[in-house]
């Protein structure tokens, strides 16, 4: 009599190869084919991308092997070097920053992130955020922050833009709820003194010596993330929506802003890759110089200057095409066309602002795209940009990671 096996369509064994740092265990919490389930391969192939996805690993594969007594899964991970000094700098004419610091998006080998920075950007800026992602294997996370904040800003009253030196100093912390793989809902807040002082001396109408608040802060954001990653080419899509509520510590009433996200990536063939990003915000409509959307080269709109306007209501559109020039082992290059899109709405004007051409702003241009593949958001970015409708409105644009 001859033996017969049935052999069994469990997984038995799930393996990781290839981890420096981050923990089998909470790889474990991302995926679905574990040790005692049913292996689906099109689980497997989900699982692989979910790996991928998590910003740590430049790649993986998956590795199946059928024995008599189930499956066996092995997934070979390409794990990328996540704690790295920050040297990061932009600039555009007459105007330029640069952040010295430390990055690390694995801290404890769990998905944890820390962040510490110095910044030179008009005056001396640091900033200092940690976030726990998944607390004691659960779906709550935590971000705390420290930030001093100082800039030069320019304000507008009326025609007249006065210059004030501006510093801002937050504590804050947030709550995460992870919904399941990919979405989340993060709450919380902050306290922060905000000072502007003006650093000219011409008198304008309206415009105060200085400004001292005392403010508290509340948030929420939901975010539901479709985007999945290979290597630097990124396919799918991201929506955010964002609520504030800012109330000051004295008579002023509340303040309230609200802006959406919506990102789309779109692979083109093997080189190419498709990107967008339409942001949509409104917020109280106050008639003030401290309005809270700004236009400005490194946030929106490429080449347009540093802080030009303000408004209390953006549109804002970013288009992209990136095609990748070189290709090798650790290095790949770039090239990059873009347009660069946007409407604003006045400090205490009407929604008709946005159709009105006197606030709508077009500007195209290209970049490159400088690659390291094996170091997380390792891309030097620089982009030139200038006005279709001015064309002497013009520069360039420099920084670290994709412009969005």
């Amino acid at each position: 009599m001859v033996g017969v096996f049935a052999q069994s369509s469990e997984i038995v064994s799930v393996k990781f190869e290839g981890l420096r740092k981050t923990k089998e265990d909470y790889i474990l919490q991302f995926i679905e084919s574990k040790p005692g389930s049913l292996y689906d391969p099109k689980k497997v192939e989900q699982d692989k991308q979910r790996i991928v996805n998590l910003e740590m690993f430049a790649n993986a594969t998956a590795e199946v092997t059928q024995t008599e007594g189930g499956y066996v899964v092995n997934f070979v991970c390409e794990e990328l070097h996540t704690l790295l000094p920050i040297f990061s700098f932009g600039g555009i004419e007459e105007n330029f920053w640069i952040q010295v610091g430390a990055t690390e998006v694995n801290l404890g080998g769990r998905g944890n992130k820390f962040v510490s920075y110095y910044q030179y950007y008009d005056r001396s800026s640091f900033a200092t955020h940690l976030t726990f992602d998944r607390i004691k294997k659960s779906t709550w996370g935590l971000n705390l922050n420290l930030i001093r904040w100082a800039t030069l800003e320019p304000l507008f009253f009326g025609n007249n833009e006065v210059e004030y030196r501006y510093t801002n100093y937050t504590v804050g912390a947030t709550g995460m709820k992870h919904l399941n793989f990919t979405d989340r809902i993060e709450f919380g807040g902050a306290f922060f003194t905000e000072n502007f002082k003006r650093s000219t001396t011409n008198p304008v109408e309206g415009a105060p010596d200085e400004v001292d608040k005392n403010k508290l802060l509340g948030k929420v954001s939901v975010t539901w993330n479709r985007t999945n990653y290979h290597f630097y080419y990124i396919d799918g899509w991201n929506i955010q929506l964002n609520g504030q509520t800012v109330q000051s510590l004295d008579t002023d009433p509340a303040f309230y802003i609200f802006f959406h996200d919506f990102k789309k990536f779109k692979r083109i063939g093997e080189k190419g890759n498709f990107a967008s990003r339409l942001r949509l915000g409104l917020s109280s409509n106050e008639e003030s110089p401290f309005a809270p959307f700004v236009l400005d080269s490194y946030l929106n709109i490429r080449g347009v200057g540093n802080r030009v306007d303000r408004g209390t209501g953006a549109i804002i559109l970013n288009v992209e095409h990136r095609h990748t020039l070189r290709d090798r082992n650790k290095t790949a290059i770039q090239g990059v066309l873009f347009s660069d899109m946007g409407s604003w709405r006045n400090p205490g004007g009407e929604f008709s602002d946005f159709t009105n051409s006197d606030n709508f702003v077009l500007f195209a241009g290209g970049g490159i795209r400088l690659i390291h593949k094996k170091i997380f958001n390792a891309i030097l970015r620089i982009d030139y940009g200038f006005n279709l409708q001015q064309p002497e409105v013009n520069g360039f644009v420099l920084g670290l990671g994709q412009y969005f």
